[in-house]
């Protein structure tokens, strides 16, 4: 026989203080582990290295990245490309029209901050580098040369 004591009664409140409690455990859990990449470097896009007869082409997976918080510069035959993915922060209603976080279910994206770098063993001609986004996909054309050069920061079109 089930005790049905008001000390044993599922409380609507105190579950709702759990979930409540288990929701902001979960968003705390993301912001650690978004810390965690960005403090070791721990994600970087998927890249892609090609050589041509003149020239290398770099391929970056970059979907969700925005333009502004990506940069790619070469410095002494070094190709380093810098960016940021930001995590959106999901907002949901729920039937009180109280705004809390929505409950996640999986969370396997990566945000933060990514360094990758490229030591080339060709000469580029850093003057005619050019670099652009498609469909979440940065590419980069590194056209070779005999003669070594000075850092240049490489603007990316659309």
């Amino acid at each position: 026989m089930a005790n049905t004591s008001p000390l044993h009664a599922p409380s609507n409140v105190f579950i709702e203080q759990m979930r409540d409690q288990m929701r902001r455990m979960l968003v705390r859990l993301e912001e650690i582990r978004a810390l965690a990449s960005q403090a070791s470097g721990a994600w970087i896009p998927s890249v892609d290295v090609l050589e041509a007869e003149e020239s290398i082409l770099v391929k970056v997976e970059m979907p969700g990245i925005a333009l502004e918080h990506v940069r790619v510069s070469v410095l002494d035959n070094t190709l380093k490309i810098e960016g940021r993915k930001e995590r959106d922060n999901p907002i949901g209603k729920v039937p009180a029209d109280d705004e809390r976080p929505i409950r996640f279910l999986c969370l396997e994206r990566t945000y933060g901050n990514f360094v990758f770098t490229a030591t080339l063993r060709w000469q580029i001609d850093t003057a005619t580098v050019s670099a652009k986004m498609t469909d979440g996909v940065l590419e980069i054309n590194l056209p070779k040369t005999q003669t070594a050069g000075r850092e240049i920061t490489v603007p990316i079109i659309e």
